[in-house]
């Protein structure tokens, strides 16, 4: 079987002297795994285009339960991503979030179009890295089924008020009156309210369009990430390398 599809790089690993095994994010068929003969080859027509961050064409086929990468032509390379140790860290987390909430074998448009709008951002230093991190992530839990409901308190139906709460492990908002004692308990401002209600619910098109001040962009990342990290129990080996070398931005 034969399959035509563009897809983002995740994650490569070498095979042998000049193989490579990549991990691609595809828009058709989702997380797929690829055998890359020759690839590492100086004289590859498919090195650079299954190189780690690489967007490309690719056609592949399959045979049982096992994809080899037949063509493969370059879209975009983000070369800019590797000459910045900050970006080319939230880079490798955002693959890092591909591999852990992108389906298999199933359609992913919406999770690629995402890490590859946020790729480009970061690439071009159109918006802080922080904010692209948050951004992703939140939105990467709404599109994986982990939708907070941030609709309105879940004791007593308030929209706003001027400090609401947010419960990380139920995903849901409390109003001061309806408040728990949980310590996990995380407090938000109406403008970083705001900012989580906007990546959950807006359209794509409008999904970068906002603003914060420094400090609610840093109270917008603390939440985000223990929301993932308290959703997905998952120990992501990537952010806390970008933890280690932008301990600033450590919740």
């Amino acid at each position: 079987m034969k399959l035509s599809t563009d897809g983002l790089i995740i994650k490569e690993s070498h095979y042998g002297e000049h193989d490579r095994i990549v991990t691609i994010l595809t828009r058709d068929r989702g997380v797929l795994r690829a055998f890359a003969h020759g690839a590492r080859s100086l004289k590859s027509k498919n090195g650079s285009a299954t190189s780690l961050l690489c967007y490309s064409r690719f056609v592949l086929s399959k045979t049982k339960d096992t994809y080899r990468v037949d063509e493969a032509e370059a879209q975009e390379l983000f070369f800019a991503l590797r000459g910045d140790v900050e970006a080319f860290a939230i880079a490798q987390f955002f693959c890092e979030l591909c591999l852990c909430f992108a389906p298999t074998e199933a359609p992913a448009e919406a999770v690629l179009r995402l890490v590859l709008n946020s790729l480009s951002f970061l690439a071009s230093h159109r918006r802080p890295p922080a904010f692209l991190k948050a951004v992703t992530e939140f939105r990467m839990l709404t599109l994986a089924g982990y939708m907070p409901d941030l609709v309105a308190c879940s004791g007593c139906g308030t929209y706003e008020a001027d400090v609401m709460y947010f419960d990380p492990l139920e995903g849901v908002l409390f109003c001061p009156d309806c408040k728990p004692t949980q310590e996990r308990l995380l407090p938000l401002s109406r403008d970083v309210l705001a900012a989580m209600r906007h990546i959950t619910f807006s359209d794509f098109a409008k999904l970068y369009q906002f603003q914060l001040s420094d400090d609610g962009l840093r109270a917008l990342a603390r939440v985000t990430e223990t929301y993932l990290l308290t959703q997905s129990e998952h120990r992501f080996s990537t952010l806390e390398f970008y933890h280690s070398i932008c301990p600033e931005e450590s919740t």
